[in-house]
């Protein structure tokens, strides 16, 4: 009939009390099943879960994570996620959290260090169990307050951040990884090496540029050092490439740390028409699609984004103490080894009769 609803009432949510009655069992022993704690013979969870199953029976996660303190939450806040390096770390950490039965939160700064705090802010009004942190620059005074009002263990990735906060690291070898790139290209003959090491407020920058001074004093060229601090902005980049290859004394070779300041230093070749490996030498930051498909391919600095997720994720759930045992000792630092991958863009040795870093294929 009409005006006459169709639907009855909304069907009963099954609870644990279903679950009990169906099983045989106490409600406390379906409790300990589903919550994971507490001792329950494997007879008897089988007929729970059996039980379970048979009545479409779903734990309500949010509220068993609110009564035991913890919503199985962990956030990380990235610096940008329009980088794949960014994406990498989320999926390694991912692949460490979701067996262990946590979810990642995740959310991005852009470079801005407000927002930063922000978004930590945020993470903790979500009550998440714990944060990783990829911030732009260590000394923000916005994001150590908002770390600071968080009751919970703290990750930094690439950053080692000062403050008498307890803050575990996971750092790649930025010096290693530019030392190698730099004795490769001293062996192919180069004495004159401009590095973009990004900003020196971020351990990652600190690290690179000592591993280019270190490269070139083992071989009495450190004043031929050519070090380029800036923001990881491609237009700033490619306005500092111009001015050093434009000048009275350009570089031999350039090394670009990381995915932003590469696509900048890329485009200012382009405008003056020099082809890396042959014109010039050139190195990247994290191996990716742009570097392997670049003609010639880019020889790169690897850090391995996926195992430095991992990693972060891996001290984040040692200080959350699971599987059993929760570490409570002092702020840990990991450092991960970085990898030179030696390809074209590099080129041969130089052809010193050139007036222009040019070098010859012998």
């Amino acid at each position: 009939m009409r005006g006459e609803s169709l639907s009855g009432p909304p069907p009963r949510r099954i609870g644990i009390r279903d679950v009990a009655q169906r099983a045989g069992v106490a409600i406390s022993t379906v409790s300990k099943v589903f919550s994971g704690k507490g001792e329950v013979m494997p007879a008897l969870r089988l007929r729970v879960l059996t039980a379970a199953a048979e009545l479409g029976y779903q734990p309500n996660s949010v509220a068993q994570s609110l009564r035991r303190g913890a919503t199985d939450l962990i956030g990380f806040v990235a610096s940008d996620l329009s980088d794949p390096f960014s994406a990498e770390i989320v999926a390694g950490a991912e692949f460490v959290l979701r067996p262990a039965g946590y979810a990642l939160l995740v959310m991005s700064s852009s470079h801005d260090p407000e927002t930063e705090a922000a978004n930590v802010r945020h993470l903790n009004s979500r009550r998440v169990d714990a944060v990783l942190v990829s911030p732009s620059r260590e000394d923000g005074r916005g994001l150590l307050a908002a770390l600071g009002e968080f009751d919970g263990p703290i990750v930094a990735i690439e950053s080692e951040l000062r403050s008498p906060l307890a803050v575990d690291a996971v750092c790649a070898d930025h010096r290693q990884g530019m030392r190698e790139a730099v004795d490769h290209l001293v062996r192919l003959g180069h004495r004159r090496i401009a590095a973009l090491t990004g900003p020196l407020a971020r351990r990652s920058g600190r690290e690179r540029l000592a591993g280019l001074l270190e490269g070139l004093r083992a071989v009495g060229a450190e004043d031929d050092a050519v070090p380029i601090a800036t923001q990881h902005d491609a237009g700033v980049a490619e306005a500092e490439v111009l001015r050093q290859i434009d000048g009275t004394d350009p570089p031999t070779a350039l090394l670009a740390g990381g995915l932003q300041l590469l696509i900048g230093t890329l485009r200012a070749l382009d405008r003056r028409g020099l082809i890396p490996g042959r014109d010039i030498a050139l190195v990247g930051w994290d191996d990716g699609p742009l570097p392997e498909l670049s003609r010639p391919p880019i020889a790169v600095v690897d850090r391995d984004p996926r195992g430095l997720g991992a990693a972060a994720a891996g001290l984040a759930l040692k200080r959350l103490g699971h599987g059993g045992v929760r570490y409570e000792g002092g702020a840990q630092v990991e450092i991960r080894r970085a990898r030179f991958i030696a390809r074209a863009s590099c080129g041969g040795s130089i052809d010193r009769d050139t007036s222009f870093g040019g070098l010859a294929h012998g």
